[in-house]
């Protein structure tokens, strides 16, 4: 399956379950308490910067977004799925949400604090990682920070069911140490990363990784 395609199925998927997905996860109270606290310490990081804005990348149906909101984040919500971004819109109108690709965000050179991507690139293959931490990198005011969530592995695993639909979907898992290249390779260094093991409903160890866009660079 080339490139495009892959989106194309990723986008479908998401559309078919954005309704199902939003009622199974409708906010915030599944993430684990270690992981509430790296998102605690990007806010921290992000305020303390000389930008306070921050795009959701892969915002979903918008939970985590309405969370960083009341964690006082001046956030946008940008997902590739129209049918998730519609889900979004309708349960929380007071914010913004636009259709959009990782690797393409609607965004100017160096105009956002903080990108927070919350396991969205688990449907992305390794290769395409240094065109998304790019672009990531690209629109970070310099010293700006990223959150992203992985889970830990190698290889992939097909998803065939979710949210209560049969599905046909590839999610990723990567080592951290896959990630710290690609980042560094990206412009950035990591500032903090977690690894904790999978709770009772995850299939794998889960990963939050902290990383600062460089000072310098173009």
């Amino acid at each position: 399956m080339n490139a495009d395609d892959r989106l194309a199925n990723v986008r479908s998927t998401y559309d078919l379950v954005a309704e199902s997905y939003a009622s199974l996860l409708p906010d915030a109270s599944f993430e684990a308490p270690v992981d509430r606290g790296m998102i605690e310490a990007f806010v921290t990081h992000v305020a303390e910067g000389s930008a306070r804005s921050v795009v959701d990348a892969g915002c979903g149906s918008g939970r985590m977004t309405r969370l960083l909101a009341t964690l006082g984040v001046d956030v946008t919500g940008i997902d590739v799925s129209g049918g998730m971004i519609d889900v979004a819109r309708r349960s929380s109108p007071e914010l913004n949400f636009e259709v959009g690709e990782l690797a393409e965000l609607p965004f100017a050179d160096m105009q956002l604090g903080g990108v927070f991507a919350w396991y969205s690139i688990i449907h992305s293959p390794p290769k395409d990682l240094p065109r998304i931490f790019a672009e990531f990198f690209r629109v970070l005011v310099p010293g700006g920070h990223a959150l992203l969530s992985f889970q830990v592995g190698e290889g992939h695993r097909h998803l065939s069911r979710a949210y209560g639909y049969d599905v046909s979907m590839e999610a990723q898992l990567f080592t951290p140490e896959i990630i710290t290249e690609y980042l560094a390779g990206a412009g950035f260094s990591v500032v903090a990363r977690m690894t904790r093991p999978p709770r009772t409903y995850e299939t794998t160890p889960q990963a939050v990784f902290l990383a600062r866009r460089s000072v310098t660079g173009a």
